[in-house]
């Protein structure tokens, strides 16, 4: 039909796809990538007035796909997905099968359809690894739409796009292969299904079909639901077999429940339409697996997002000073008031103002929100970052704090920040990221404070509540003993009596936990000790069972190789030897100081020193 396959110049770079395990991988799955991504990128192009309708439907011949149109489609295609080695032998060409994505109550693909702007039609179209989202936007790398193309067995998807601005349709393709030899001729990995617009290769661009009887075509064969109605239609041929409705009903509901119960977005997968109103059966069926205390959780959603502004505890902008929220950033009777309601089992909620800054120097001030709740019935710890809509799971930190917590950024400024610091799969924050380094001052530290805020307030409230209290059960522990050696005497309970617990010994070593790592700190104990002394420290992520030393992982990290965590001697010190976990380190006096640093800021540490003089 309309392929433009186009010759690699040999004056370009030749540049090869190595972006799709970014959504295949150890961590996420492709059903879980492409239910994210075709969501993520509907609710951007929300209209703001409507909720956003997402619907996955697989077309077939029963819809009126047929065998010829397919094969007079994809002819030309496959001829080079065969020259580029990609395996098809899963691929029926005899009864044809399309996974069909569309989104209603959107603005559809905007910007020039036949100049590249920085609209989102060429964004998506003809960028790679490059976007323009900013704000709320929940996209930034520029890679999404590679799933598209990552999820067929042909490596082609398709897109039709009616705009806000009009009823004009537009529709485009793309084949993203390998770098291949076809014909003799070298082609990149690209190319479009398309008109040409130009007059040589120079400056040709791929532009949008709109011939009519065209469209009418794919409206028909692919069963589109889309008439007139603003936004887009991805069409998938011949899909993967792991993608499954049952996963992507799950999937939709695990990542996206927010949105659903607030009445922001409705998903409908083959036929199953997910609202507000049925979430929690759906969930209970397709998603009891990844969310516990359902019902629990999705009544602490609706109570959090039910609050009124003028409910929640607003702190002064310097709480953020220290890189940390703790007792300090509250007067001492509202710490009490949010301890007493935490205790109560009620509804904790905090707006922690914010201000950020920009490298080109403009300040913007800004915020985010906290929600707490201990249901006396939860089983685990659940807690939620969203940003706009979309939630991060790689980023839950409650584990065995049994409560529930939602952190809330929906305002322009922070969201723009804290899309710019997402991962390429959007799961979790990285404060290493290039655009969030290039773009914004001191971003660590503030990404820290606003990562750690939800755990900071829930240990701030617990607090009292977790104290141990060593003889608070002593008088119930008792002990039968006889009152002579006769067997048939009756027993007296005595009291067992609990010595007192001693003082601890003083130690010549303290651990400290700091941002990404630990640091080591003279004791109590370290005058009393003869220098050099010699100590070895072993670290280890925190497992769910076992004993975390000894099950250690060299993948977690490695102090012996080039890129490990890094070991800054802050005061006399030296590290005389390293294993994989270890370090063994030595003194000359008292005045000591080291800091290790690098690790990963979503698992917990262990550490463990020993004094090789014990």
């Amino acid at each position: 039909m309309k392929w433009q396959f186009a010759p690699q110049s040999p004056m370009y770079v030749q540049t090869e796809v190595t972006q799709r395990d970014q959504f295949k991988n150890d961590d996420v799955n492709l059903s879980d990538t492409i239910v994210r991504e075709a969501i993520q990128n509907s609710l951007d192009a929300g209209n703001g007035h409507d909720p956003v309708r997402v619907r996955v439907r697989w077309v077939s011949g029963e819809h009126g796909l047929t065998r010829e149109f397919m094969q007079q489609l994809l002819d030309e295609q496959i001829a080079h997905a065969t020259s580029a080695g990609l395996d098809m032998h899963g691929v029926d060409f005899e009864h044809p099968v399309a996974l069909v994505i569309e989104d209603f109550g959107t603005s559809g693909l905007t910007g020039s359809t036949t100049i590249p702007d920085d609209g989102n039609f060429s964004d998506f179209w003809r960028g790679h690894g490059r976007s323009h989202k900013t704000g709320k936007s929940r996209g930034r790398w520029g890679l999404g739409k590679l799933v598209f193309s990552s999820c067929s067995g042909v490596r082609a998807f398709f897109g039709l796009t009616v705009r806000a601005d009009g009823p004009q349709r537009y529709l485009m393709g793309q084949s993203v292969l390998g770098l291949h030899t076809h014909d003799g001729a070298n082609y990149p990995a690209h190319s479009f299904f398309s008109e040409v617009v130009g007059d040589s290769l120079v400056n040709q661009t791929p532009v949008p079909v709109v011939d009519d009887d065209l469209l009418r075509l794919f409206v028909t064969q692919f069963d589109l639901r889309r008439v007139s109605e603003p936004g887009l239609s991805v069409m998938i041929p011949f899909p993967l077999p792991e993608l499954d409705p049952s996963s992507m009903i799950g999937i939709a509901i695990e990542n996206y429940f927010y949105p659903i119960i607030t009445g922001q977005l409705v998903v409908e997968v083959d036929g199953i339409e997910i609202v507000a109103s049925n979430i929690r059966e759906l969930a209970k069926v397709h998603a009891k697996k990844k969310i516990a205390d359902i019902d629990l959780l999705f009544d602490f959603i609706e109570e959090a997002n039910a609050t009124p502004d003028e409910d929640l505890l607003v702190l002064n902008p310097s709480w953020s000073h220290d890189n940390k929220l703790d007792a300090d950033d509250f007067q001492s009777d509202d710490l009490e008031k949010l301890k007493d309601r935490f205790r109560d089992g009620e509804m904790v909620a905090v707006r922690l103002p914010l201000t950020i800054t920009k490298k080109t120097g403009e300040k913007l001030e800004t915020g985010f929100s906290v929600f707490i709740r201990r249901p006396e019935e939860v089983s685990m710890g659940h807690d939620l970052y969203v940003r706009g809509g979309l939630t991060l799971p790689a980023e839950q930190k409650f584990r065995e704090r049994k409560a529930m917590g939602v952190m809330i950024a929906e305002e322009e400024p922070i969201a723009e920040f804290l899309g710019d610091a997402e991962n390429a799969a959007h799961t979790k924050w990285d404060s290493q990221a290039e655009k969030l380094t290039q773009k914004w001052k001191n971003p660590a530290n503030k990404l820290r404070v606003i990562r750690n805020a939800l755990v900071n307030l829930y240990d701030l409230l617990a607090h009292v509540e977790e104290e141990e209290d060593e003889a608070a059960l002593r008088s119930y522990f008792w002990m039968d003993l006889p009152d002579n050696p006769t067997k048939n005497k009756k027993r007296k309970k005595v009291p067992v009596v609990v010595p007192p617990i001693p003082e601890p010994k003083p130690r010549p070593v303290r651990v400290e936990s700091i941002a990404e790592g630990f640091a080591v700190r003279p004791g109590t104990g370290a005058d009393t000790v003869t220098y050099p002394l010699r100590i070895r420290v072993a670290a280890a992520y925190n497992i769910a069972s076992g004993n975390a030393f000894k099950k250690f992982d060299p993948l977690d990290f490695d102090f012996t190789k080039k890129g490990g965590p890094k070991i800054a001697i802050t005061k006399n010190g030296t590290v005389v030897e390293r294993e994989p976990n270890a370090l063994l380190m030595e003194f000359a006096d008292a005045n000591f100081g080291v800091n290790v640093t690098g690790f990963d800021a979503n698992r917990d540490l262990q550490v463990k020193v020993r004094s090789l003089e014990d």
